[in-house]
């Protein structure tokens, strides 16, 4: 009887969406870096990336999540389950060590799921993926929850949550709700901010018109 092991083939797809240009590791209050393998318990995926795909002036995103599986066949709850990625992935990957049939390409196709052939330690797209709208909120808990990874309160760049320099307060906003929020170093230093919890913004002062 032929074992299934998938999980030998993750660290090759993580080195594929490395050279794709993905950030593919992190790091942990306990670990000093870890892969993007396997991370997280509600929001999970086998392998994920993420890189910064906006110009000059934004800070837009892309998150590559694939679903790897070991087989001599493709069947259409695994690209089904590729396609669950989508509330947080932009871009979600079928990989396998097999030669996908014209049929597991239509059917992918029509799902938006692309298909990655793994031959040996080589890592080939066979089917680009569609571009999917993720949900925003699924997203931001995925990657604080999973890659340690938040976005920057101030200047919006996506930046580790452990690493030194970054800082993280607590505000309560109209609705008496606590909100958590991080700033990164370079703004940290830029705006010589405090984030002690009582920190207490004033209003400004209003000007008296010139008599």
């Amino acid at each position: 009887m032929l074992v299934k092991n998938e999980e030998r083939f993750y660290p090759i797809v993580l080195e594929y969406l490395k050279t794709c240009g993905y950030l593919t590791e992190g790091y942990s209050e306990s670990e000093p870096k870890f892969h993007f393998i396997r991370l997280g318990k509600r929001v999970q995926a086998d392998v994920a990336g993420i890189k910064d795909v906006g110009n000059l002036y934004s800070n837009e995103i892309e998150i590559a999540a694939v679903e790897v599986k070991d087989g001599m066949h493709c069947k259409v709850r695994y690209i089904e389950q590729a396609l669950g990625y989508s509330t947080f992935a932009h871009k979600c990957y079928l990989a396998m060590p097999i030669h996908f049939t014209e049929d597991d390409k239509n059917y992918a196709r029509h799902m938006g799921v692309g298909l990655l052939e793994i031959n040996g330690k080589k890592v080939s797209e066979i089917l680009s993926p569609e571009l999917k709208d993720v949900n925003e909120t699924i997203m931001i808990y995925f990657l604080r929850r999973s890659l340690n990874l938040v976005k920057c309160v101030i200047c919006g760049s996506i930046i580790h949550r452990f690493r030194s320099g970054t800082k993280s307060f607590h505000r309560k906003n109209v609705f008496e709700k606590r909100k958590t929020l991080f700033v990164c170093p370079d703004c940290y230093r830029t705006f010589n901010m405090p984030v002690t919890d009582s920190e207490e913004i004033k209003p400004p002062e209003v000007r008296k018109e010139a008599q």
